[in-house]
Order: C-alpha cells, then sequence, then structure tokens
C-alpha cells in the first residue's frame, strides 16, 4: 500500500544521525532544525505502581521532565462509557505545582461525530478551567476487533477527531491528535486535520538499529519508549 499524499501537511526530515541516546538512556534530538524538550505521560497505571499512589512530580522535574501529558479520562473500548481517569486532578495540579508544563490526552472511542463532541465537552467538565502549556490530545486507538471503532470508515474516523479538535479549540484550548502510523495512513485524512499538531508513537530500545521516526510526515511529539525510566515514579513510563 502507498503512503497517501496529503496537502498541506508537513513532511519529516529526520533521518540517519538526528537523534542519538545519551548517558541517561533518553533520545536526545541532534540535529539543529528544531528545539525539543523531554516529557512523560501519565495515567492511573502509574500511581497504582507506587506504594501511596502520587507521583513526586518535583523528582521527576529534577530527572529533566519538562511537560507532561494527563490522562483526564477515556470512553470504554466495548461498553462504550464515558470514565474519568481517578487521578488526573491530582497529577495535573501536582504537575504544575511542581513547574512542569501540563497537557491532558482522552482515550476516544467515538464512533460518531456526535460522540466526539460528547467526548469533547466531557474533557472541557473534568478540566473546570485549569490552564494548560500543552495541547488536548485526542487519542484514539483501534488495536483488534475488540474495539467499538474497529471498522469504522477513514471518513468517519477523520470527521469524529475534527469535531473533538474544533470543540476543544471553541473553548480555548489547543487540540491534537494522537496517531499511529496505520491510523495516519488509513483512517485519518491529515490535510483536513493540518491545524491540529501530531503526537505519534513508535518505540525504540538500545537494539533498535534506526533511531529516527519513520512515519512519512513530521510529528510534533514522539513518543519513542513505552519503558522510560523517571525519578519519582515506579516502572515504566512512555
Amino acid at each position: 500500500k502507498q503512503i497517501p499524499y496529503y496537502e498541506g501537511v508537513p513532511v519529516s526530515t529526520f533521518g540517519e544521525g538526528s537523534f542519538y541516546w545519551n548517558e541517561a538512556g533518553r533520545l536526545v534530538y541532534a540535529g539543529k532544525d528544531f528545539s525539543t524538550r523531554f516529557g512523560i505521560d501519565v495515567s492511573a497505571y502509574q500511581n497504582r505502581a507506587i506504594p501511596d499512589k502520587t507521583i513526586d512530580w518535583n523528582a521527576a522535574k529534577a530527572d529533566g521532565v519538562e511537560y507532561a501529558f494527563v490522562r483526564v479520562g477515556l470512553r470504554g473500548t466495548s461498553t462504550g462509557g464515558l470514565n474519568a481517569d481517578a487521578f488526573y486532578a491530582q497529577n495535573l495540579d501536582g504537575a504544575a505545582a511542581a513547574g512542569i508544563d501540563t497537557g491532558v490526552y482522552f482515550f476516544s472511542q467515538a464512533i460518531t461525530v456526535e460522540e466526539a463532541v460528547e467526548e469533547a465537552n466531557y474533557v472541557l467538565s473534568l478540566l473546570g478551567g485549569r490552564q494548560l502549556a500543552c495541547p488536548v490530545a485526542y487519542d484514539w486507538e483501534m488495536h483488534d476487533s475488540s474495539y467499538r471503532v474497529y471498522g469504522i470508515s477513514a471518513a468517519m474516523a477523520t470527521a469524529c477527531a475534527k469535531a473533538f479538535c474544533e470543540t476543544i479549540e471553541a473553548a480555548g484550548y489547543r487540540a491534537m491528535v494522537y496517531t499511529s502510523s496505520y491510523v495516519a495512513y488509513n483512517k485519518f485524512d491529515l490535510s483536513a486535520l493540518s491545524a491540529y499538531p501530531i503526537w505519534y508513537p513508535e518505540y525504540k530500545s538500545a537494539d533498535s538499529t534506526v533511531l529516527y521516526p519513520q512515519l512519512y510526515y513530521r510529528p510534533n511529539y514522539w513518543q519513542y519508549t513505552s519503558k522510560g525510566s523517571v525519578a519519582g515514579l515506579s516502572g515504566n513510563v512512555d
């Protein structure tokens, strides 16, 4: 299958030598075209791995974390119910108090535009007017046929993403789209979503021979591992 051409979407210029592992085991950008920052994303999974369920955000800040995306909530993959992340408020307020810039993400399973708008309004209600330095990300994922979004058309998937982002931005926040390469090439028309930054996951390890994101289009945020280690948290972190 060919990679689709999306008008108005910047093409990636990353290549061999763009990134390297530093002494802390983190990928660092070696080029001069962009400035970069180091961040993490967290959800209740991270809190529950800590005995007192509380992330030490000051320790994370001291360990180089400059921004954090906090899961604010999710729609269930089967029943489709809306749920808040049990620790979203604690994480947002704790990170902000430590001087870490914050954004949020919502795990979407929207199959209609109405559901996408419902999700965006739910996020806005949970934020309660909090100020965010980073975007509100639409995290729409489809791993297998057990997900209620499985089989949704590309036109509807794109319309849902656009509706969510437009609702978020109408409330004064910056919106962003999370997308894997499969979704970027098969489910989202990135031309229709070109107004919004891209958060792209592609994991690397010490064994990786290619140390740059393989997405044809340029991501704004690269989630390069699900097995990161950061002070103030237990276990793995993105």
